[in-house]
């Protein structure tokens, strides 16, 4: 086999174990301002528990050890160091974590759980308590126990009024500072 071909299979069988194995894949929508040699892609796949945000690919970078992660034309801060530079706030691109129910109730569907369970943090605040739980369970035709099952589902899985958790960026973070140089 001629030396040109043998030269040309060879890279090409370089760049096929390059991109197949995970190796460093292009970055296309690079973070200005950050030095290329600090920023690289990213996605769902390399964190695939704890992906912590809904698009499913970007360019995480590290300058000063601010991390920044930047998906759609938009850089996001991600530590405290990447806010002050003035990168915009991750918080609408965080997935929230949720786990699904350990016991539901099956008789009733999850929207008229989600509404029994809204309606009984009401009760909560409310100086009558116990007559509005009462009350709320003789309309919904629920037992004491059921409505109990119903508030544990809902703490459970964050359903309004709560606030849902988000997921933890820590992983990301600690991939973002990888990038940025060590200090002597």
């Amino acid at each position: 086999m001629p030396l040109m071909i043998r030269r040309s299979l060879a890279c090409l069988s370089g760049l096929f174990l390059t991109a197949c194995s995970g190796g460093p894949v292009r970055v296309t929508d690079p973070i200005p301002d950050v030095p290329a040699t600090q920023q690289r892609a990213t996605s769902r796949g390399e964190f695939p528990d704890l992906w912590p945000f809904i698009p499913g690919s970007g360019t995480i970078g590290c300058v000063s050890n601010a991390v920044a992660f930047r998906a759609q034309g938009v850089t996001y801060a991600l530590n405290d160091a990447a806010r002050a530079r003035g990168y915009v706030s991750v918080d609408p691109i965080v997935v929230t974590r949720s786990a699904g129910p350990t016991n539901p109730l099956g008789r009733l569907r999850q929207d008229e759980r989600m509404q029994v369970f809204a309606a009984s943090e009401v009760c909560k605040s409310r100086a009558d308590r116990s007559s509005c739980r009462r009350e709320l369970a003789r309309v919904h035709h629920l037992s004491d126990d059921e409505l109990a099952q119903i508030d544990a589902e809902g703490r459970e899985r964050s359903w309004p009024p709560l606030t849902a958790p988000k997921m933890s960026l820590d992983a990301v973070v600690r991939a973002g500072l990888a990038l940025c140089p060590k200090s002597p």
